[in-house]
């Protein structure tokens, strides 16, 4: 019987149907095999938990990953335990790990012996910044007050970190008073567990300025409590922080992003790369995940695998830079 090229036409369509039952339909090339773990190299209950399983439930929801996936959370050693592992599945694409800066501090201060080089960059998802602040009645009304203050007498302020000693907000610290020329090894800086522990010294007037989470301080800007003195965004911020200044604003270096993003395990092909990239883009692409950083003071910047190793090489030079000011690379 004779063919018609309406015939064959319609084969085709119906063909391209069948063959995208199941699977994303913007696929075309490499696609998972087996089942999928996505490591979160934390303990459960926190942000980078938080991170992974949002994520995870998103590409579960919208049918973004055509096989079954699971979050394992393999905390330990900050988080040595995570990568240590998924090194050991070099060139298999089922494994993937949430990540942060904590991939690159980590292994410029000597805790870990992995860092970026090791893995292959998959994408960038969300970025946390860092506030400055003080009491509503303290004498010191803007970061300029602050850092010529601490030029003039390093040892006149204490300055609370939202973080361990080595952390985050410690880098945050470092970044604008290195390009200032502080002595900051005369700087009193003051570690706690987390940023809300950090609001309340600087609140009970235990300490004189906080860096800490944007949304641990925003409320009690809100309240008339807090003056924000600086914000470590390389823009300024939307909302109740619109008012605060960047660093490079005031004429110091601090843009500091503590980002979020996902790893995958070394020697993965190119099409194996594009296939999570394009996973991710989706996903911060949608309502959902925009809400889950908003709600957080977070900005969903995505960063694809190219722009990520780029991102992440250059994040490296800067962080060794202020961390060997602040004594802390090995």
């Amino acid at each position: 019987m004779r063919t018609t090229p309406k015939a064959v036409a319609w084969r085709a369509v119906a063909v391209a149907l069948c063959a995208a039952v199941g699977h994303p339909a913007w696929t075309q090339g490499w696609n998972p095999q087996r089942v999928v773990e996505l490591i979160v190299p934390a303990s459960a209950g926190g942000s980078l938990d938080a991170t992974g399983r949002t994520v995870h439930r998103i590409w579960e929801e919208q049918k973004l990953v055509p096989v079954p996936s699971t979050v394992a959370n393999r905390s330990g050693g900050g988080h040595a335990v995570a990568y240590n592992f998924l090194s050991q599945h070099g060139g298999d694409p089922h494994y993937l790990s949430i990540t942060s800066s904590t991939l690159l501090t980590s292994h410029i201060n000597g805790r870990i012996k992995t860092t970026y080089t090791d893995f292959t960059p998959l994408a960038v998802l969300l970025t946390e910044y860092i506030a400055f602040a003080v009491r509503a009645d303290s004498p010191i009304k803007s970061g300029t007050d602050l850092i010529e203050a601490l030029r003039r007498n390093p040892a006149s302020l204490s300055v609370a970190l939202g973080s361990a000693s080595g952390g985050t907000h410690h880098i945050s610290v470092g970044l604008p008073l290195q390009s200032a020329g502080v002595d900051v090894k005369q700087v009193k800086l003051v570690s706690f567990n987390s940023s809300g522990e950090a609001v309340t010294a600087l609140l009970g007037g235990h300490v004189d300025v906080i860096s800490a989470g944007t949304i641990n301080v925003t409320p009690h800007l809100q309240a008339g409590k807090l003056r924000v003195l600086a914000v470590t965004s390389p823009k300024r911020l939307p909302g109740a922080l619109a008012a605060a200044p960047t660093w490079p604003e005031l004429g110091y270096k601090g843009v500091f992003e503590n980002w979020r993003g996902v790893i995958g395990a070394k020697g993965i092909a190119a099409e194996q790369t594009a296939f999570w990239e394009e996973v991710f883009r989706r996903v911060t692409q949608g309502d959902e995940f925009r809400k889950y950083s908003a709600k957080n003071q977070w900005d969903s910047n995505f960063r694809g695998a190219a722009e990520t190793r780029k991102f992440m090489e250059a994040q490296y030079a800067e962080l060794k830079s202020v961390m060997t000011f602040l004594g802390l690379a090995k």
